[in-house]
């Protein structure tokens, strides 16, 4: 399995949206991810990849940091900000 790519966002003070783009089954996601819910799901037929958008809330900073800097998410995930300017 080659690395996921992954964008994120922050949706309130303590609020992440996680989409990710993937051939990968959600079940798997789900099980790389837990506490995430997946709250939408879309499909892209020219490319036959499934795109998951995940959100989750987190006690403090310091949860969510350790969250994004953690290896196993790391080493699966290519994760990348999405900006709100």
């Amino acid at each position: 399995m080659g690395k996921i790519k992954g964008k994120y966002w922050r949706i309130s003070e303590d609020t992440f949206k996680l989409q990710i783009k993937t051939r990968q089954e959600q079940r798997i996601l789900e099980e790389a991810l837990p506490g995430w819910q997946c709250v939408c799901y879309g499909y892209v037929p020219k490319t036959k990849e499934d795109i998951y958008v995940f959100q989750r809330s987190f006690e403090t900073e310091l949860d969510w940091t350790n969250f994004i800097n953690c290896d196993k998410i790391n080493k699966m995930i290519d994760m990348r900000e999405v900006k709100n300017d």
